[in-house]
């Protein structure tokens, strides 16, 4: 398995800065916030090859009340630019030499429809399938994650996004799953992750608290024993947050200075030591 944090926890720290910290940790790449405009890909590339890193993924931001980024919206023109904005992550990522982008159908924030739930769903099926195809040439997979049904109301556990994919039927459209939902929704997440098997192609870490691996109650032993088990051998992108109703406030707020080398060096150390003895 490989090693890497989420930037936009960080807010607006340089990326630079950013990077030598994780080469310095022992990580093997940086997953980039989806805002491709902040980025200049020439840049993006000298650096994380300088410091001997990867691009493992663009995570697309999905914050909720915006008609711009969600792609289960009623309106269609919404849906569009919500497909356009997820299509400008891609370029990122075929630019950058990410091997995928991640996708959330429903936005961040929104914990009821706007229509039916059905329809919703159904929209979302159509604008993803629609990502994917304009992905699949430039050899970009899309990682659908689903989120706890607190902060969204569409795609909650593994199940349903397998469901999903399914449904959107494009060969590099699979699943990620996140340590923190995976504590809210499935009842064991180990189990989750079995079910998802080879349909699973990128993780989120963050204990049960949204904290560094360790500082919560997750059964992390069980859950990378299911990882060996399924032969997964990509990215665990760690996203330990500040205490903030809304998670996308970090990209702004600096109010958990413990994130930037404390909880970055104990998701690390943690996990290798789990992975050492399985």
């Amino acid at each position: 398995m490989k090693y890497s944090v989420m930037n936009w926890i960080y807010g607006t720290e340089p990326l630079e800065k950013t990077v030598k910290r994780l080469s310095r940790l022992g990580y093997d790449g940086i997953s980039l916030k989806g805002e491709p405009d902040q980025y200049n890909s020439k840049r993006v590339r000298d650096l994380v090859k300088r410091y001997k890193l990867e691009v493992a993924s663009v995570d697309g931001i999905y914050p909720w009340p915006t008609e711009e980024r969600d792609l289960s919206n009623p309106d269609e023109r919404a849906r569009e630019r919500a497909v356009k904005y997820v299509n400008r992550c891609t370029d990122l990522a075929a630019a950058v030499g990410a091997p995928l982008v991640v996708v959330v159908p429903s936005p961040v924030g929104k914990t009821k429809s706007l229509a039916t739930r059905q329809k919703e769903w159904e929209w979302a099926v159509e604008s993803v399938r629609r990502v994917a195809e304009y992905a699949l040439p430039k050899g970009i997979e899309v990682a659908v994650e689903p989120i706890n049904r607190y902060e969204t109301h569409l795609l909650n556990n593994a199940e349903q996004a397998l469901e999903f994919v399914k449904e959107v039927a494009v060969e590099n459209t699979k699943i990620m799953l996140d340590c923190f939902h995976m504590n809210i929704e499935e009842a064991d997440p180990a189990a989750a992750v079995r079910r998802a098997g080879r349909m699973l192609i990128h993780m989120h870490v963050a204990d049960s608290n949204r904290q560094s691996v360790g500082r919560g109650h997750t059964d992390f032993k069980a859950i990378m024993r299911s990882l060996k088990e399924i032969g997964y051998e990509r990215y665990l992108a760690m996203e330990p947050l500040p205490p903030l109703a809304d998670p996308y406030d970090a990209l702004t707020k600096e109010v958990c200075p413990e994130l930037f080398d404390v909880y970055a060096k104990e998701c690390i150390d943690n996990l290798k030591a789990i992975e050492r003895v399985l």
